[in-house]
């Protein structure tokens, strides 16, 4: 990518995929109708819990017989349906049929915390809710404390409620179904939540325009061509879950559906589906090759992308060491841009070949962004090798937050705020830092907890680890880590972790705190940190 010396970009255009059947100006529910029926004779889904196969033609007649059922209820444009379930055989299909009658799709996470769960239901007041059996409970809860009514229907058996059963019972007017045409591509199609890591969720307006703009002019990767089979454990709270289930859908791909991550089973699940790309967390990346199985096949993994958070040298290493035959690569998106704003090309060698010389990178800034880095307090542009925060801009982003004015997400040019700290280098390779809202002030020095915990990971016993500042009354904060050991380390004391760190920072950055050994952290679904929770944890003596 070319990129002068002012730190900015200008958007040299898109990638442009041909595909005559893919009109923009249809919308999800059109377009998904059309492609599949188009694959109807394909698999589109294999069900790794139950070992079931799943055809294009059978996810359509259960989508529109769901459609039907829903529209029935008086619902379409502007309704908002939910779903708040872990991934099984039909957890896409209330999605797809919310997108056929035109309604908007919010849906939650069963690991969310009760706090973002009441706040989102208040924000969003779903009209019905496709819940499953395990999250049932914990949904009726957080709906009676949000004071919001909202129809449930049950993925499995319930007296109380409807069974989604009752929604893929046969219909009269299934073989003429039609989904619902847009007035306007601009329309919300789904509302996806931020991550929550610095405070409440918002609610991120995603456009038809937007998610099918993102894959016919500028699509990702191009290992699957229409015989792909790609997993992703996130649920559809998640941009990874919609963003991957939408390409291969459109494509023609394959997806192995599994409800829970095994990291055992998912080598045999690579042998057994020839499975061709993964999406994963680092920290599951990082589950996965330290439980490495020599004895399995995965020479049909093309490709393993890692997003969320940043993955450790030692474990890029490992994962290429582990994955002979597949490209692995480190990228960096945000929900507000629906999709990887930094990442390599995996189909040009040059840049394949800089992911593997430099594993810290999370690639390149993709061709339909104009960026820049600036100094968040004075807004001065900065050059290669300083750090900053980072700025997008791009015609394919969200539509603004759901309810909330969202004019402070963007500065004066119009390019949306990350809240993230970069650095890119003479090649133009960037590099996350940290995120602004979870820096801290040692004295008069910048703390960046991300510099910290890396060091810490280069400890052998050091399995997960988190840098949090303490309060000091005249010096700021003091940096503490909070660390998860490896199996085999039990004897391991803080001090000697904190004495390791110690030799390998400069004076300002020691763990003035000390060092706390705990059996887990806290993340959200998709592996980001939750520091602020880890500090109040800390400060209020529960860990």
């Amino acid at each position: 990518m070319a990129f002068n010396n002012t730190g900015s970009c200008r958007n040299p255009g898109f990638n442009h995929r041909n595909d005559d059947e893919l009109n923009m100006e249809d919308g999800l529910g059109v377009v998904l109708f059309k492609k599949l029926k188009k694959h109807k004779n394909k698999i589109l889904q294999y069900i790794a819990d139950t070992g079931e196969v799943d055809t294009y033609e059978q996810v359509l007649i259960r989508s529109i017989r769901t459609a039907l059922k829903l529209e029935e209820m008086g619902l379409g444009k502007d309704d908002v349906i939910s779903m708040c379930t872990y991934n099984h055989k039909n957890s896409c299909i209330p999605l797809v049929a919310t997108f056929f009658i035109g309604a908007i799709s919010a849906n939650f996470d069963p690991k969310l915390s009760p706090l973002d769960t009441i706040h989102l239901l208040k924000l969003m007041q779903p009209k019905v809710m496709f819940v499953s059996i395990e999250s049932l409970s914990f949904m009726e809860k957080c709906m009676e404390e949000a004071k919001v009514k909202c129809e449930l229907v049950v993925f499995g058996d319930s007296e109380r409620y409807i069974q989604f059963s009752e929604f893929l019972e046969p219909h009269p007017k299934e073989e003429n179904f039609e989904p619902t045409a847009l007035n306007d591509s601009k329309e919300t199609a789904a509302v996806l939540f931020s991550s929550g890591t610095t405070g409440l969720p918002k609610g991120i307006c995603l456009s038809h325009a937007s998610l099918l703009g993102w894959y016919k002019n500028s699509g990702i990767f191009a290992v699957n061509s229409g015989d792909g089979v790609n997993l992703v454990y996130t649920t559809f709270y998640w941009i990874s879950a919609l963003w991957f289930f939408i390409e291969s859908v459109i494509r023609g791909d394959a997806r192995v559906v599994c409800s829970k991550f095994d990291p055992y089973e998912l080598w045999h699940i690579i042998e057994k589906y020839k499975i061709t790309s993964i999406f994963l967390a680092p920290h599951l990346a990082n589950e996965f090759i330290d439980c490495r199985l020599k004895d399995v096949d995965t020479s049909s993994l093309k490709l393993l992308l890692m997003g969320g958070s940043a993955p450790t040298e030692n474990m890029m290493s490992a994962l290429r060491e582990g994955l002979p035959g597949t490209k692995v690569f480190n990228g960096y998106g945000q929900t507000e841009a629906l999709t990887c704003i930094t990442v390599f090309d995996e189909s040009n060698p040059e840049e394949v070949e800089m992911q593997i010389r430099k594993p810290m990178s999370c690639g390149k800034v993709r061709k339909a962004f104009q960026w820049k880095v600036v100094d968040p307090v004075t807004e001065e542009v900065l050059g290669p090798n300083q750090r900053g925060e980072l700025r997008i801009k791009c015609d394919l982003m969200m539509s603004g937050y759901y309810k909330m004015d969202s004019s402070s997400a963007y500065d004066s040019e119009g390019y949306l705020k990350t809240g993230d700290i970069f650095y890119y280098d003479d090649e133009g390779c960037f590099f996350v830092v940290d995120r602004i809202k979870e820096m801290f002030k040692y004295k008069a020095y910048h703390i960046l907890p991300a510099i910290l915990e890396d060091v810490l990971m280069t400890h052998p016993a050091v399995k997960e680890a988190a840098v949090i500042g303490i309060p000091h009354g005249i010096e700021g904060e003091y940096p503490m880590g909070v660390v998860v050991l490896r199996e085999g380390y039990g004897q391991m004391s803080p001090n000697e972790i904190e004495e390791y760190v110690e030799k390998r920072v400069p004076e300002m950055q020691r763990l003035r705190a000390g060092v706390k050994i705990v059996k887990e952290l806290c993340r959200t679904a998709t592996s980001k940190l939750r520091r602020a929770e880890i500090k109040k944890m800390v400060l209020e003596g529960k860990i």
